[in-house]
């Protein structure tokens, strides 16, 4: 099966009378979630491709520059759904269309086997290398072997969703009322070990994509995915031994029952803000601690206080704390934005509130000075 004759036979079938420019739009659009102005195919980005470009890829098939950029972000379950929402004559008849192609096609399952042949023909298109039924079943093992090891380890460092650069699917799924899990655990250089610092849990389109792609810039951007999981769970490992006023829940509560008219601006005393965050090389950080100290310190000092006063709270020790996360993250050498976004998600773990009211937070202590030292 190429392109070419599963396009005819879906034009056939689902047009309803749109010319084939329009259409192959259309079924870009089922397919992935590229847009037109990634397909790389106009030397202009901000054009459509044009319309006799399309109808040279109906005809003689897809170019592998399209290919390469829309395979690893291929929608499958769109195209099923869309064919599925026909009636069932309609995919009767698109079924015995494709019967000499697959004889196992049937109304019933016609969207998922149109899906898989898309999906096998942009893989191809692509570049990539298909595998012999033996190196399948070879790599079938593996992988069963490989996520019955080290799988329940590489979910939780992927937090339940996928790695892959440019896919944020859930390893997670929910069927029949029920959870469960829906991932697979691939080699990341495939000429190494499968040790766990060479192992990722990825969503089994992904997976099945990448077990076909040899390229060597992949597989670096994946050692770098890999790379950063790895600090980051150390990081995660390191903060969670590190203790937190059970308090600052009802802190981050009161937070978010404030309203904006009632706050009042504030000096930046008692450091000036320019002199813990260099505009220069953290500006955006600079400028959103900038604005919400100006907007909640006065307001989140008060909290604390009332808190501190009635016991729920004791206020010198959450210093002392903030001051330990913020010491600890420095000495492994983290730059300011990931110290501060490391923080808010120890709190947004511990309260959890949503991650904006917890970053409130961070920026108060940041104003305070137990995060963030003057810049010498």
């Amino acid at each position: 099966m190429n392109f070419q004759t599963l396009f005819k036979i879906l034009k056939k079938h689902m047009s309803d009378g749109d010319d084939i420019p329009y259409f192959f739009r259309e079924i870009m659009a089922m397919i992935t979630d590229v847009t037109e102005e990634e397909w790389g195919t106009s030397r202009d980005p901000s054009k459509r491709t044009k319309d006799s470009t399309l109808r040279n890829y109906s005809k003689r098939g897809l170019s592998k520059t399209l290919a390469k950029n829309i395979v690893y972000r291929l929608t499958p379950e769109v195209l099923i759904e869309r064919i599925n929402e026909r009636n069932e004559t309609q995919r009767r008849l698109m079924a015995e269309d494709l019967h000499g192609y697959d004889s196992t096609i049937s109304a019933e399952n016609v969207g998922e086997k149109v899906a898989d042949m898309m999906m096998q023909i942009i893989q191809q298109s692509a570049g990539l290398i298909s595998q012999t039924k033996l190196q399948k079943q070879q790599q079938q093992k593996l992988a069963f072997d490989l996520k019955n090891k080290y799988g329940e380890y590489l979910l939780a460092e992927a937090e339940n969703v996928c790695p892959f650069p440019g896919c944020d699917r859930s390893l997670i799924v929910v069927k029949n009322h029920k959870v469960a899990p829906s991932f697979e655990v691939g080699l990341i250089d495939k000429t190494r070990e499968a040790k766990p610092n060479n192992l990722l849990a990825m969503c089994p389109q992904c997976y099945a994509t990448y077990l076909l792609d040899n390229s060597k810039k992949k597989c670096k951007e994946l050692l770098a995915v890999k790379k950063t999981l790895l600090a980051r769970r150390q990081v995660v490992q390191m903060l969670d031994e590190l203790p937190l006023e059970r308090g600052i829940v009802g802190v981050v509560t009161r937070i978010k029952e404030q309203h904006i008219k009632n706050f009042e601006e504030v000096s930046l005393d008692p450091k000036e803000l320019v002199k813990k965050i260099d505009p220069a090389q953290e500006q955006l950080l600079f400028i959103t601690v900038k604005q919400y100290v100006l907007s909640y310190f006065m307001v989140v000092r008060d909290i604390m206080m009332n808190l501190d006063k009635r016991g729920e709270i004791d206020y010198e020790s959450l210093q002392n704390q903030m001051h330990a996360l913020y010491r600890n993250l420095s000495k492994k050498g983290k730059t300011q934005i990931e110290i501060f976004t490391e923080i808010s998600e120890k709190i947004h773990r511990q309260s959890l509130q949503e991650i904006i009211y917890c970053q409130v937070v961070v920026f108060y202590f940041i104003q305070s000075c137990e995060v963030f030292d003057a810049i010498t």
